[in-house]
């Protein structure tokens, strides 16, 4: 994982018993990296919804990036259908101008997943 001591500062790679007290844990770790790259190698469909770091300062947005990455290169080469939801995870996408490289996009976060679980949605009862 990727820590620092403040959101600002340099990222440094631990394992998670090297963590210090006045550390924040702020990215995922090359190992985590991996384990996800092959469970999106190994998919059909891809649900993401939210990055896997602080992505705002791009110290600490690698992982969300590698995981965009693989996202594209699989969605390119046919192998899934690739869907997207939450405003953060829109926002690391529009930063990277890869939007369009998936093939749905909701910029709603917890309620698409709502609505993906099959709950009412107050606004959709509304138009129903």
């Amino acid at each position: 994982m990727i820590v620092s001591k403040d959101l600002n500062g340099s990222p440094q790679n631990k394992e998670l018993n090297e963590v210090l007290s006045d550390e924040m844990i702020l990215d995922i770790g090359p190992k985590t990296i991996d384990k996800i790259t092959k469970i999106i190698d190994n998919s059909k469909t891809i649900l993401w919804n939210g990055p896997a770091g602080y992505f705002e300062n791009s110290n600490f947005a690698y992982g969300s990036i590698q995981i965009a990455k693989k996202i594209i290169e699989n969605n390119k080469a046919n192998k899934i259908f690739s869907v997207v939801g939450g405003g953060d995870t829109v926002s690391l996408l529009n930063n990277l101008n890869a939007v369009n490289e998936f093939n749905f996009v909701s910029t709603a976060g917890g309620a698409f997943l709502e609505y993906l679980e099959g709950k009412n949605l107050p606004g959709i009862t509304a138009l129903n």
